[in-house]
């Protein structure tokens, strides 16, 4: 067997152990991510490599940010297992048929697909993958031959997720898009999976199936991670909401009207920043929570010591835009 698709195997089991050990995941990220470079040639300092695209509805991040995003491990390894779990639970309805997967935003090595492809054949599993980036392009097409996947991919596509059509044949069971920093903020996942949903039938899963902002005030969550004083949820972007986000978008408070966030006294000193808190569903069991990855770092608003009067009203709306994210006022 190709000697490549043997260390893909070994990697992705035990980057998917069930056995808790954080120091072996990390590594097996550290070895996929060394292992697709080496494979496919893939120099993060090359100028292509180097550049990101500005979208009307976001910031497509550089190939080589998206490769690095593969070893923020935490977040590979539970969107994987989610991944995996979806497709499962979609082989169970499938009458034998295989389940179509639509992954948005591959990067360079379609991270999130290319390791399940030692679990399930292709015969369970057809993957169109999108992505916006040439030169991203050019290494996926390496890396679909290089791992013999070829069964395995129903289209490569070079477009904008965020306005590209889905083919009348193609009748997804799954889309998947990563495409997001914390907070919803700056790329482009928002505009991404409202336009894709929005072509899909109903019982379409989306992954991640949630993605929650809330507004918090934190204390020193260093020393007490659960210095935390909810005040808002903002934001729930899951299949329905996408659709409304397309379709209805009046009909989403955060987006048309805005949310008001009261803090009507004073909060107890130790809470010293205001903050936007994400927390992600992936599928089933699979969720990242506070500080537990890149995506859900809290997003820093204002130091509260900036709030001179109480009771305060700040409105907080997201703007689906070129540069997509909440802005806040004070009222």
């Amino acid at each position: 067997m190709n000697p490549a698709i043997v260390k893909l195997q070994s990697v992705t089991a035990a980057l998917l152990s069930p056995v808790l050990n954080y120091n072996a995941w990390r590594e097996s990220t550290i070895s996929l991510s060394k292992l697709f470079a080496d494979t496919v040639g893939f120099d993060e300092m090359e100028e292509a490599n180097q550049s990101e695209i500005h979208t009307q509805s976001g910031k497509a991040i550089a190939p080589r940010w998206a490769a690095f995003c593969l070893t923020d491990f935490m977040r590979t390894r539970k969107f994987i297992l989610g991944i995996k779990d979806a497709i499962e639970e979609k082989l169970k309805k499938s009458n034998g048929q295989p389940v179509t997967v639509i992954y948005a935003g591959t990067g360079p090595f379609a991270s999130l697909t290319t390791p399940l492809t030692t679990i399930f054949s292709p015969g369970h599993l057809q993957i169109l993958m999108l992505e916006i980036n040439p030169s991203s392009i050019l290494y996926l097409k390496k890396i679909v031959k290089e791992f013999n996947m070829e069964a395995y991919v129903i289209e490569l596509v070079e477009a904008d997720a965020a306005t590209w059509s889905v083919p009348r044949h193609i009748k997804p069971d799954i889309v998947v898009s990563e495409t997001m920093n914390n907070a919803l903020q700056k790329e482009p996942q928002v505009s991404i999976v409202s336009n894709l949903l929005s072509q899909c039938m109903p019982d379409t899963i989306l992954i991640p199936e949630l993605v929650k902002v809330d507004a918090c005030l934190l204390g020193n969550t260093m020393e007490n991670p659960e210095d935390i004083l909810h005040l808002e949820t903002l934001l729930s972007l899951d299949a329905e909401t996408a659709v409304k986000i397309k379709n209805y978008p009046a009909k989403v408070a955060a987006i048309s009207q805005g949310i008001v966030v009261n803090i009507s006294e004073m909060p107890p000193e130790r809470f010293t920043r205001l903050a936007l808190n994400t927390s992600i569903l992936i599928f089933g069991q699979h969720r990242l929570g506070f500080n537990e990855c890149g995506l859900t770092i809290p997003h820093i608003i204002m130091r509260t010591d900036a709030i001179k009067k109480y009771p305060a009203s700040l409105l907080f709306q997201y703007h689906v835009n070129a540069n997509p994210g909440f802005v806040v006022n004070a009222l």
